[in-house]
């Protein structure tokens, strides 16, 4: 069974259905489960998940909606640990591009850490350290 770890932008497009990720996030998703995919979530992509949703989107429905699928055990939850910190802290560049941050980071090295086979998210900078994305095993 193949696994895939998923990112913020997918967590936050599967709760907000005006996200312009929304409908190719929900058509890749079926994707997957039609395939027998694993899906697992970082636990520090949630947390930038729930933040995003609140601060950004100010929508405490949306929020709640997230926050629920946890409390109803919906998603596997990784736990994140200080050795995969540590890797992400390597693949972390602080004077890169500030969209590219240390929960990317955490998320790549979440991959490489549980040996997925690629990473659900649409930022091709995953791409740049050598994961592959969801989208290209369907």
């Amino acid at each position: 069974m193949k696994t895939v770890v998923v990112d913020t932008d997918v967590l936050i497009a599967l709760v907000n259905k005006d996200d312009a990720l929304a409908t190719k996030t929900i058509e890749t998703l079926q994707n997957l489960y039609d395939k027998g995919v694993k899906l697992v979530y970082p636990s520090t992509a949630i947390v930038e998940a729930v933040t995003a949703i609140q601060r950004k989107l100010s929508n405490p429905v949306l929020t709640s909606e997230l926050t629920q699928m946890i409390r109803d055990s919906q998603l596997e939850i990784v736990s994140v640990d200080q050795s995969t910190l540590e890797l992400a802290e390597t693949l972390f560049k602080p004077y890169g591009s500030k969209q590219n941050t240390l929960f990317d980071a955490t998320v790549a090295a979440t991959v490489k850490t549980i040996k997925a086979d690629a990473v659900f998210s649409f930022d091709s900078w995953y791409e740049k350290v050598g994961l592959k994305l969801a989208v290209n095993l369907i």
